[in-house]
């Protein structure tokens, strides 16, 4: 395990039983399985010092246990609909991380809900793309949308 990484599953407010997994290279909604490991996210902190967003949280990057791959913030749109899924790209925590590796918890909403947003630009969030919280959806990227409950994640320790 990454040293300063806290193991969490990342749970979409829309659906409580849903977790953020990696399903044939993409990242996904998927039904929360305890056993399994690609639902499994290291918040690693080992590699952002004191790199912090506009309003002062701590930057981290989410690395995936079973695959050892980090969500990836690029804005690489689809060509057939323009949206930005999240990309993956290996992770070495004893190395200089990429910007693009880097994510942020926006304010808390709901109880422990809160926004993940990009470092370099907190305007964008991780969604449920195309507005659904349902098992298979693809997470993306896009522009804040708070109240909408496939924006919204909680972090849970394992």
């Amino acid at each position: 395990m990454v040293a300063m990484a806290k193991l969490v599953r990342i749970l979409c407010k829309g659906d409580k039983m849903l977790n953020m997994a990696i399903r044939d290279n993409r990242v996904v909604l998927a039904r929360a399985d305890p056993h399994d490991l690609s639902q499994q996210w290291l918040k690693d902190y080992s590699t952002t010092g004191r790199v912090t967003d506009d309003y002062g949280q701590r930057a981290f990057a989410l690395v995936n246990k079973a695959t050892g791959q980090a969500l990836v913030n690029k804005d690489i749109p689809r060509p057939a609909d323009g949206l930005v899924p999240v990309q993956l790209a290996p992770y070495n925590g004893k190395e200089r991380v990429d910007l693009s590796m880097l994510w942020t918890k926006g304010n808390y909403l709901d109880g422990e809900f809160c926004e993940v947003r990009v470092l370099r630009d907190y305007s964008k969030t991780l969604h449920g793309l195309f507005g659904y919280d349902t098992e298979g959806t693809v997470i993306g990227i896009y522009p804040s949308a708070p109240s909408t409950p496939n924006t919204v994640w909680k972090m849970t320790p394992i």
